[in-house]
């Protein structure tokens, strides 16, 4: 096991390493100069970097933190010695800080010495970071990645579809991710990527989702030839956030001039309507709606409208012509 001996003037040798967490550290402070009538006491501390919190280890033999549910402290003094030691077995990441070794003598002198003891570990992303988050249409909005490791974690952005971010670019370095006037097309889930000379520790996937007002494409006109007994279909996709609230409507005559009004449209003998959502690739935000009309006949000609509602924002339609073909 490697050792590095630091001595200060007060005497004080003290030999932190620099391990991977996981491994075992032995970390020893000596005192020289006293006699052997003098009674000494030592303390452990250390300031955690990773939170600032400084925590009192160990006194003498006695742990007093992380010794529970499964010791992984050991304080050691030997009878008659000038060497206490610390055995972390095994060092965890959150160890890296300040350790202080602090040796107080019969006549209240007190002596200590601060080491920097460096953890080096994997990335690992902190539940801090930015979790799925809804926006509206046009907000601007920064994406957080908070990841711990040592050597200091490299943060990376991507999309999970590999599609270019706002910026262009298909990856952005940097533990913050800022996007500006956000629309439809920064839907998605990000990934943010951290790693180090030790290796890609972690990452994390989050889901941004922006809520826009619906729109809808459709089919402008479907030909059939009625009376054989053939099925007809139309299809709409129907985009927005939240999923929009989908109805079909079928213009018909009043029978006098120019009169017209509109029936709702419901599964039946005569109407099949279905919804399905595509894969990503074809579109994002998206409802696929079909309307099937069963065994197409005169009277089914004419002007079929979807409707797409969301709250907070207006109503959306499209318009399909059913025509005689042949």
């Amino acid at each position: 096991m490697p050792r590095f001996d630091m001595r200060d003037k007060d005497g004080i040798i003290f030999d932190p390493i620099a391990p991977r967490a996981g491994e075992k550290l032995v970390a020893k402070c000596t005192l020289v100069g006293l006699t052997p009538n003098d009674k000494r006491h030592v303390e452990w501390s250390l300031e955690r970097f990773n939170d600032g919190k400084n925590f009192t280890l160990a006194v003498d033999t006695d742990v007093l933190q992380f010794n529970q549910p499964i010791p992984r402290l050991q304080a050691i003094h030997g009878t008659d010695s000038p060497d206490w030691y610390l055995i972390f077995d095994p060092l965890d990441r959150d160890d890296i800080g300040n350790l202080t070794c602090r040796l107080t003598d019969t006549n209240l002198r007190d002596v200590y010495l601060t080491r920097f003891l460096n953890v080096i570990s994997e990335p690992v992303v902190l539940e801090s970071s930015t979790k799925d988050i809804e926006v509206s249409d046009g907000d601007s909005v920064t994406l957080i990645c908070n990841a711990q490791g040592y050597p200091t974690p490299k943060i990376e952005w991507q999309k999970a579809d590999a599609r270019p971010l706002t910026s262009g670019y298909i990856r952005q370095v940097g533990s913050q991710l800022q996007l500006y006037h956000v629309s439809s097309k920064d839907t998605g889930i990000y990934k943010c990527l951290a790693s180090n000379l030790v290796g890609f520790g972690s990452e994390w996937t989050l889901k941004l989702s922006v809520r826009f007002r619906p729109y809808i494409y459709c089919q402008r006109e479907v030909g059939q030839a009625t009376d054989f007994q053939v099925d007809v279909y139309m299809e709409c996709y129907v985009y927005g956030y939240p999923p929009p609230k989908i109805s079909w409507r079928k213009e018909r005559s009043a029978g006098l001039p120019n009169m017209k009004y509109d029936t709702d449209i419901w599964n039946s003998q005569k109407y099949l309507i279905e919804a399905t959502i595509p894969e990503m690739s074809i579109c994002t935000d998206c409802i696929l709606s079909r309307l099937t009309i069963i065994n197409v006949e005169q009277a089914d000609l004419g002007h079929y409208y979807i409707n797409a509602t969301s709250p907070g924002f207006p109503s959306e339609f499209g318009k399909i012509t059913l025509y005689r073909k042949g």
